[in-house]
């Protein structure tokens, strides 16, 4: 089962919404939504997830944002969907019930009673963490490699992304999750940059690479930019998606034929479900 984590930005929870209404996300995908706004796309989100019958784990105390707050947190509470928690003091002081807890800090982990628990918990692959944390395990691993500049990506514009799809069982976990194209670094903003990026993720064999996809710095518009992109997209569509594209490749490429940029969010957003839906081919035998 797979879980991928993501910290409620509006392009990112667009895509999950859009899958569910194509019915492209598997129900071996289940994601975990860190919630930051209270924003149209949040709502939305949950109320299709509610409509489909499809997993969504909420996180009831995120630790930024606008839910970070007493009467924010009650309305968490009262969400109809699965709750995960944030562990943030040791497991037996902890009131509120959920059914996965999340570790990101190992100090309170360390310092709680794990002989009793059978739920369902998010931790990353540390040695003393693993020697005494129990539990229904899933293998947390930042896979997205976040360089500081844009144009840095081209020192490497291919590489492995994960295996662990291939390997967490073998090593004891009941699930693995990751953070999509993010890394485990929260931040809210992007800057603009003279280098357009797409970030897409494919199957080679049973390895899962991701391609670092970079427009031409000297052309003169981000349209110019963009449609010199989707000309290399469109080359390795073999290999991206053995020319089946997923909805989000079908997205960029229909903004692409009528020569329109459409956006750093929604090429996020594109990228976002292309890995979703390949990840959703992958764990359904499609």
């Amino acid at each position: 089962m797979y879980y991928p984590y993501f910290r409620g930005k509006q392009f990112d929870l667009i895509a999950l919404r859009t899958l569910l209404e194509e019915n492209r996300l598997s129900k071996r995908i289940q994601p975990i939504i860190e919630p930051v706004k209270k924003t149209t796309a949040f709502t939305k989100l949950i109320d299709t997830s509610q409509q489909l019958a499809h997993s969504f784990y909420i996180i009831q105390n995120p630790q930024v944002g606008a839910f970070a707050t007493e009467n924010g947190l009650e309305t968490l509470r009262q969400l109809p969907n699965e709750k995960a928690y944030l562990l943030d003091q040791p497991l037996e002081t902890v009131e509120t019930p959920s059914e996965m807890i999340i570790i990101n800090q190992a100090a309170p982990a360390l310092a709680s009673e794990w002989n009793n628990y059978q739920a369902k918990v998010l931790v990353p692959e540390e040695f003393r963490l693993l020697q005494r944390v129990k539990g229904q395990r899933i293998l947390s691993e930042d896979a997205f490699t976040r360089l500081p500049r844009t144009h840095f990506y081209q020192e490497q514009m291919d590489e492995l992304f994960s295996v662990t799809h291939q390997t967490y069982q073998k090593k004891g976990f009941v699930g693995f999750s990751d953070f999509s194209i993010d890394s485990r670094i929260y931040y809210e903003h992007g800057y603009p940059t003279p280098i357009l990026s797409l970030h897409l993720v494919y199957f080679a064999k049973d390895q899962l690479r991701i391609h670092h996809f970079l427009s031409p710095e000297e052309l003169p518009s981000q349209k110019e930019k963009f449609l010199a992109l989707m000309m290399e997209v469109d080359q390795w569509m073999p290999q991206l998606c053995d020319n089946q594209p997923t909805k989000g490749l079908e997205l960029l490429l229909e903004k692409a034929a009528k020569e329109k940029f459409p956006g750093m969010g929604v090429m996020r957003k594109a990228a976002v479900m292309h890995h979703l839906e390949l990840m959703s081919r992958y764990l359904d035998g499609r």
